[in-house]
């Protein structure tokens, strides 16, 4: 937890990853990382987290993610309240291959799925590839987390189709489609309200401030995107800089903070 003002908040990080890779995702990004459970474990007792939303890092395409998914639920059932892992996916390689993979997740007790259409070279609204996962997702009540901006496959249109397709899906647009797309997230937001955005990588507060303010603070996650941000940066840029900005009540940086996440994956 963090002290706000005197208040003890709650944090639940909404956006990060575990595991390993060997190769290049894509351009930018260390081809070589490892960051497993303890790793994780100890950065969140430094920031003050209690809890994280966590999924695989990402290998390129086309990808395997079933190791990783598997380890990560072990590490749930280790760290009951503390790990809310997520199955991650990998849309190219075809609806019979990845629905078998959703269903393993399903069954391993992961809460949600993860999907990168960059890295995975596949359109967030691919209705052969993408759309079947959905279906399944929303039978078997997941939350889906698609990485939103920097390209035309995870653009906030074509992510906000898969939201107005399906409407009982609880969607969360990561990194609030970044500075370029962040406006166009928050009108997605405000027309379907199984859209959230998580503030992970967003660094031009005066845009996410805005966020807030326009999609309000039942729908803003805090996410830190770690281990590829520190989770400090995060809180306090939503703790000391967004709340100093719009003044926010107690009660909306717990929904931020935690609360909103909660809401989505049931959690007490």
């Amino acid at each position: 937890m963090i002290t706000v003002e005197g208040e003890r908040i709650e944090v639940i990080d909404a956006h990060s990853h575990m595991g390993a890779r060997k190769k290049l995702a894509i351009h930018q990004i260390p081809p070589i990382m490892k960051f497993m459970a303890e790793d994780m474990l100890n950065s969140m007792d430094g920031a003050g987290v209690d809890g994280v939303v966590t999924f695989a890092i990402g290998i390129g395409e086309p990808s395997d993610y079933r190791e990783t998914n598997q380890y990560i639920a072990n590490t749930m059932k280790q760290h009951p309240g503390r790990i809310h892992g997520f199955m991650r996916l990998s849309p190219g390689n075809g609806p019979k291959d990845t629905l078998k993979v959703l269903e393993e997740g399903v069954r391993l007790g992961l809460k949600g799925i993860k999907i990168h259409p960059l890295i995975e070279n596949c359109p967030a609204n691919d209705k052969e590839k993408v759309y079947p996962l959905m279906e399944a997702a929303q039978h078997h009540g997941l939350v889906v987390l698609f990485h939103c901006g920097l390209g035309e496959n995870a653009s906030p249109k074509r992510i906000g189709e898969v939201a107005g397709a399906f409407r009982k899906l609880p969607i969360i647009m990561g990194h609030s489609g970044l500075v370029e797309g962040i406006r166009e997230v928050v009108e997605i937001a405000k027309k379907y309200d199984n859209v959230h955005m998580d503030s992970s990588g967003v660094g031009w507060l005066p845009f996410f401030c805005e966020s807030i303010s326009w999609a309000g603070a039942d729908r803003v996650l805090y996410g830190s995107d770690h281990p590829f941000n520190p989770m400090e940066w995060e809180i306090e840029k939503i703790v000391k800089h967004a709340q100093r900005h719009l003044k926010l009540r107690i009660e909306d940086l717990r929904l931020i903070m935690a609360g909103n996440i909660k809401r989505l994956l049931k959690i007490p």
